[in-house]
């Protein structure tokens, strides 16, 4: 078995960046599995109707997951690449945990079938991909499957414990036509990043984490697996699929807990305000909703968040609840984000002055402005600044430029969208 080779078409300047804090996402899971709450639920999977499927304290997920590290220790060796695509319940929550404690690098795809996923098993020269259990298809012809479920638990070694600069997993982005092209993320870039949205967000050990958002996305792994790792957190996970079905099943997983943390799209929300009917909204407290995080690199409007607010304020929602951000990693990495229980701000800006690079506030009445979302300050350990695209020059306040973030394992990343600075608030043009 050969070592796994360089990544040809991989961004890794991991090195480059400013250093991580010295922890990883094996040492975070270490310390939760022999800690005080070892034996109280970690994740907890729901199925379609928001019934419970699975749930897994941190001493289970360590006895499985280092199973599953010693199977793919039988394929290859520390620094191979693990295809992972979507698995039911809690096997991705395994398979993605027995990858880091095996030393390998996560690599999480949308669908193992398609010639997409065979491109990025090429590109990255992929070791093994994971599936179910033995019985399950096999993706990807080829690799060999490690199966998540029916490892014995005997005979289990010690994890690898991981450089913080080590890279835990690849991001790989849609390029239709083209080549692959994915980003390397950081053991120590991913804890650090998670570790500024829970000190942002005051997220404790009193916190569930309820998310629907795909595994295999960078936002949704940082939310729903790392966030609590950082923050001694619990979680609640359902299939995307479950919340396009009927968006009341996510709503009543937040009712169900005490102090909740979760975040959505721009489109999320709007989905909830024409999915649920009127007569249900009262029905549904959502008062147990601390935070409402909204955004990544997606756009956010002003419009989606006064909707939502007024729809569900029967349900005791308030719209200061929601803490817009944004984030050049799709989540896994820092940016910006507001603080949550402060009103939201907004900021209306002459239509034809932002298309010249200028942001020039106008009155609500002024008809030719438009409505923009502030993105919140950045998070500790990150410089987020605007840029003149072509020169690399900053730009000062309310001049529109490329937004460029400086975060561990990001270091002054283009990220190819535009924006600006007023009153040291970000706001996203396109």
């Amino acid at each position: 078995m050969s070592s796994a080779p360089p990544i040809e078409n991989v961004t890794e300047d991991l090195r480059a960046a400013a250093p991580p804090p010295a922890r990883t996402v094996v040492a975070m899971l270490l310390d939760r599995a022999a800690g005080p709450g070892a034996g109280r639920p970690l994740f907890t999977a729901l199925g379609a109707a928001g019934e419970r499927l699975a749930r897994i304290t941190p001493a289970e997920l360590d006895a499985r997951a280092r199973a599953v590290a010693a199977a793919l220790h039988r394929t290859g060796r520390p620094g191979d690449r693990v295809i992972i695509p979507p698995l039911p319940g809690l096997d991705f929550h395994v398979g993605f945990f027995g990858c880091l404690y095996a030393g390998m690098v996560a690599v999480p795809v949308a669908d193992a079938t398609g010639p997409a996923a065979a491109a990025i098993a090429r590109d990255c020269r992929a070791g093994a991909v994971l599936v179910p259990d033995a019985a399950a298809p096999g993706p990807l012809p080829g690799l060999p499957r490690v199966a998540v479920r029916g490892r014995t638990l005997l005979g289990r070694g010690a994890p690898v414990a991981p450089d913080p600069l080590a890279p835990a997993l690849l991001q790989y982005a849609a390029r239709p036509g083209g080549r692959p092209s994915g980003v390397a993320v950081g053991h120590g870039a991913l804890v650090a990043g998670q570790a500024a949205v829970r000190d942002r967000c005051d997220v404790d050990p009193g916190t569930t984490v309820v998310s629907w958002l795909p595994l295999w996305h960078g936002t949704g792994l940082a939310t729903a697996l790392i966030l609590p790792l950082t923050s001694g957190a619990a979680a609640v996970t359902l299939e995307p699929a479950a919340f396009v079905r009927d968006p009341r099943v996510w709503l009543r997983a937040i009712e169900a807990e005490e102090d909740v943390f979760a975040a959505a799209p721009d489109s999320a929300y709007e989905l909830c305000v024409r999915r649920v009917p009127v007569a249900e909204r009262m029905r549904i407290d959502l008062s147990t909703w601390r935070v409402a995080a909204v955004g990544g690199r997606r756009p956010v409007r002003a419009r989606t968040l006064r909707r939502f607010a007024d729809a569900f304020r029967p349900g005791f929602f308030r719209e200061e609840m929601f803490a817009p951000g944004y984030s050049p990693g799709d989540g896994t990495l820092g940016g910006t984000l507001a603080r949550p229980l402060y009103p939201t701000v907004t900021g209306r800006y002459d239509r034809e002055a932002l298309t010249r690079g200028e942001a020039v506030p106008v009155p609500p009445a002024h008809r030719g402005g438009v409505e923009l979302v502030g993105r919140g300050t950045p998070l500790p350990g990150t410089a987020v600044r605007i840029v003149d695209p072509a020169s690399g020059r900053a730009l000062p306040e309310r001049v529109v430029g490329e937004i460029r973030a400086d975060a561990p394992g990001c270091a002054g990343s283009p990220t190819g969208d535009l924006g600006f600075f007023d009153g040291g608030e970000l706001f996203v043009t396109g």
